[in-house]
């Protein structure tokens, strides 16, 4: 069974971005975040000689091959199936598909953007409050990094995209919260000692709607990481514990992904209030959809079995009442619901062939 959570991020390998222009400015004490604005010739993130391995550090890098039935499990319907997850994927993420279909070459969105800029090394913001937050584990007290808190936002343009003067969100992508947080003890009765939490935020720019339909897809997403606050290097890429990133759309709903690298190594993404079909299930038989697109999906990779699992529900709660004489408002979780369904009850199962190099 699932378990809900409450932030997401990752780490990723060295940002080449040529003729790429990056000012900040300084810091302030206990919290040193500050306004960033940088300008790069374009938003691709691809890989280059000179970065090789850019790509294998974008956030759904595992999951996209991984989900790829392999040949015990290959059939034309699970392909056809991994082929819709991908399909949808790419709306969020912009990807470019590589030659065989299983694989991008090429994405453009803010997540990995902003995770290959900070693990670059090369923003002097982010690298003291990597800095900052390695003292406070090295003495032992809680810290914090946060823009929200300072009023300082993050700025990334586009050079291209203005000097062709494409839409506004091509060319402007706005942080307004980029967050490490050190914290060296968790919540009572928790093993969640010794973590650090980061938090990501974006948020498209607001247009006249006449100029709705010309901008991407992504209107908004929120991401966070927790990582071992022992293994916290200011440097390059801090391997997470957990993972997660909420990604919202124009016209798809939203999706999100769920990663756990430590005990479960197993990515999960959900498809949400996706007003047009997304999977057809109705190819497989014993699968009757009454909808054609469930109002939750949840396809599930697990990198131990590589195991594809896929589960849907329509019109069910998260949670159920379930009063009791002592609580009247009592709930509890709706096992019907797609979240909340054992791996028996999956609707679609597949053998995969996962990532040899998990991330």
């Amino acid at each position: 069974m699932r378990h809900s959570c409450f932030f997401a991020a990752i780490s990723i390998a060295l940002l080449n971005v040529s003729g790429c222009k990056m000012e900040d400015t300084g810091s302030t004490a206990f919290n040193p975040a500050t306004n960033v604005d940088l300008t790069f010739s374009n938003f691709d993130l691809e890989d280059t000689e000179t970065a090789p391995n850019n790509l294998e550090h974008t956030r759904f890098w595992d999951l996209y091959q991984g989900i790829q039935p392999s040949g015990n499990g290959d059939n034309a319907n699970n392909r056809e199936t991994a082929n819709e997850v991908r399909d949808h994927i790419d709306r969020f993420i912009q990807a470019t598909r590589a030659e065989d279909g299983n694989n991008y070459e090429k994405v453009r969105n803010p997540l990995d953007l902003i995770n290959q800029v900070i693990a670059s090394d090369q923003v002097t913001n982010f690298r003291e409050g990597r800095k900052y937050i390695s003292q406070r584990i090295t003495d032992g007290q809680a810290g914090t990094y946060n823009t929200r808190g300072n009023g300082a936002l993050i700025r990334f343009t586009d050079q291209n995209a203005v000097l062709n003067d494409t839409s506004l969100n091509e060319k402007l992508w706005i942080f307004p919260t980029l967050d490490w947080r050190y914290l060296p003890a968790g919540p009572e009765g928790s093993n969640l000692n010794e973590k650090v939490y980061r938090t990501v935020q974006y948020v498209s720019r607001s247009v006249a709607p006449e100029e709705a339909e010309a901008q991407p897809e992504l209107v908004s997403l929120l991401a966070g990481s927790r990582f071992d606050a022992n293994n916290f290097v200011t440097s390059g890429y801090n391997n997470p514990e957990f993972a997660t990133a909420d990604y919202l759309s124009r016209n798809f709903g939203s999706i999100e992904l769920r990663q756990e690298f430590i005990e479960d190594k197993t990515d999960t993404l959900f498809i949400k209030s996706a007003d047009k079909p997304v999977l057809d299930l109705n190819r497989y038989s014993g699968i009757n959809l009454s909808d054609a697109s469930p109002d939750c999906l949840r396809v599930e990779l697990n990198y131990v079995t590589s195991t594809v699992r896929i589960f849907y529900s329509n019109g069910e709660p998260a949670r159920v009442n379930t009063p009791t004489s002592e609580d009247p408002d009592k709930t509890s979780a709706n096992s019907a619901y797609c979240d909340n369904q054992e791996d028996n009850e999956a609707a679609v199962s597949w053998t995969a062939v996962g990532a040899s190099r998990r991330q």
